[in-house]
């Protein structure tokens, strides 16, 4: 009954996890001056969590 339970839990976690959704875009920014030569850019529009920026 007890490894009943754990499998009944490790499931939901497993279960919470998966539902994350990972984002690649950036949630942060800087005003850095660039030193490497800039080869292209994107542009990424806000659509939170991400925010406005050129990469």
């Amino acid at each position: 009954m007890r490894s009943l339970a754990v499998v009944v839990i490790a499931s939901v976690i497993w279960t919470i996890t998966d539902a994350e959704e990972v984002k690649s875009c950036c949630t942060n920014v800087s005003a850095a001056e660039v030193i490497d030569p800039i080869i292209s850019f994107r542009m990424q529009r806000e659509s939170l969590p991400c925010v406005r920026a050129v990469m």
